[in-house]
Parts: C-alpha cells; structure tokens; sequence
C-alpha cells in the first residue's frame, strides 16, 4: 500500500470515529437535556405536592379552631347594651379583629349564604321554609357560618334554603 494511500485510509478512519464521537455527544447531550427537564419536572411536582399538603395541614388546624371562634362569636353578641362601649368589651372586640386577621392571613374566608343560592360543595342544608316572596332554593337564613380556604371547602355553611 502506498503511503498516500496509507495517509488516506487513516485520515478516513479518524474522520469516521470523529463523526461517531460526534454522534455519540449528540446522544449524550439529547439524554442530558431530558434527564433535566425530567428533574425540573419533578421538582415543580414536589413542590406542588408539599404545597397541598401544607394546604391541608392548615385547614385541618383551622377546622379545629373555628368552633372556638364560633363561640367567642356568640359570646361577644351577648354583651348588655349598657356596657359595650366599656374598656373590657372593646378589648374583646379588638381580639375578635386578631381572629379574622389571622383568618385572612391563612386565606380563610367566610362562605356567602343569605341571598345566594344554595350550593351543595358548599352549604349543608339543616331547614327548609316555603315563602312565596323568595326565589326557590335561596338561602333566607345562617345557622352555623362555612368557610373555604383559597377554593377548597373547609367547613360548609349550614343554612336553611327557600323551598317552593
């Protein structure tokens, strides 16, 4: 074999395992770049996932609290006329704004009735009246408040619905 012919045969090979280098980063950098997407994914799963379960975990303490804020509800519109205006009233009428900041802090919030129509997700239905002058299956009446945190239900609103 000549030797140009030599320097020929071997500057082909080198050319081909160059194009099978190539190939084979080509490959390489195609599965890396899945490899992190597949991550980035994940990640943004994760986080979705530690965010509901956060979410969860704080509308199952508030459950337990709102009977508590139901009765310092009840108890604050017990208060003699006479003696609203006096400075321990006022100081619980303050602690009553601590309960609904706290509340709008978590993205707790009240669950429309009177006047709304009845919504089963969320109003539980304890009563019922048959009144000409209302729509039917309007809420005329709040027994005990509903709350939602951001769009998930926490406790519904027991009312009592128009029936005609």
């Amino acid at each position: 074999m000549s030797e140009s012919k030599h320097h020929q045969d071997h500057k082909n090979k080198k050319k081909d395992k160059s194009e099978e280098y190539k190939q084979e980063a080509i490959a390489n950098l195609a599965g890396w770049q899945k490899a992190l997407a597949d991550y980035q994914n994940l990640q943004k799963d994760t986080e979705k996932r530690l965010a509901s379960l956060s979410d969860f975990i704080n509308s199952s303490c508030i459950l337990e609290l709102l009977p508590i804020f139901d009765n310092y509800q009840t108890a604050l519109s017990h208060i003699p006329e006479d003696q609203k205006k006096s400075a321990w009233a006022i100081g619980l009428e303050h602690i009553l704004k601590l309960w609904e900041t706290f509340l709008a802090d978590h993205n707790v919030t009240k669950i429309k009735t009177i006047g709304e129509p009845f919504d089963p997700y969320k109003h539980e239905s304890v009563g019922q009246v048959s009144d000409e002058a209302q729509a039917d299956q309007v809420i005329v009446e709040e027994k005990l408040a509903g709350y939602q945190m951001k769009d998930t239900v926490i406790r519904p609103a027991m009312v009592i619905i128009n029936n005609k």
